[in-house]
């Protein structure tokens, strides 16, 4: 794949953006190669049940969702306890960073709205048990229930950019996580 920009060098990507677009690129051509497996063969393998019921098209985007979501759970899991002890730390943290955690905690069920803004509270879950949830979550599960309305509220006017200026690296993969599930559940609610 060819990333030129031509002479331009301020349109000139930086390696990290380069890499990044070619991960991408192979979850995408990845996707794309097992669907035309499937039309070849005449046979349907659905990954999980949300997939039943999806045209092509949304399925398509369902697998790259999911696959964007897995590759991040891998960044994820270099993580230990070590990098959340700065988060932890935080008498009161900053705003980006209390919206993510906050956010985190109410998608996986760990905080109600009420103990929310308790930040006492909330940092005694930031431990090696929060990073197992975060692994093991599967935003496709019967038993989840995320009112995407809600995440997007408490997110709202926050940006990629933002988190990674004003937080912490942790921090950044924690909004990036959110994000990704987000994307994962809007298009199994196309279904």
């Amino acid at each position: 794949m060819d990333l030129d920009t031509g002479k331009d060098k301020a349109n000139i990507l930086k390696p990290v953006q380069v890499r990044s677009i070619k991960s991408l690129y192979s979850k995408v051509t990845s996707v794309f190669y097992e669907l035309l497996d499937e039309y070849t063969t005449d046979e349907k393998k659905y990954e999980n049940d949300w997939e039943e019921p999806l045209p092509d098209d949304l399925r398509f985007a369902l697998r790259f969702e999911k696959r964007v979501l897995e590759d991040l759970k891998k960044k994820m899991s270099s993580m230990d306890v070590n990098a959340l002890s700065e988060i932890k730390s935080y008498i009161e943290p900053p705003p980006i960073i209390a919206t993510v955690i906050q956010v985190v905690m109410l998608m996986l069920g760990i905080c109600g709205e009420a103990d929310l803004h308790e930040w006492t509270k909330i940092k005694t879950f930031i431990n090696g048990e929060l990073l197992k949830k975060l692994a093991r979550f599967d935003p496709l599960s019967k038993d989840q229930n995320i009112d995407i309305h809600k995440v997007n509220d408490r997110l709202k006017g926050l940006s990629a950019t933002d988190v990674k200026k004003g937080g912490s690296m942790p921090t950044y993969l924690l909004y990036q996580w959110i994000v990704d599930v987000i994307s994962v559940l809007r298009v199994g609610e196309s279904r």
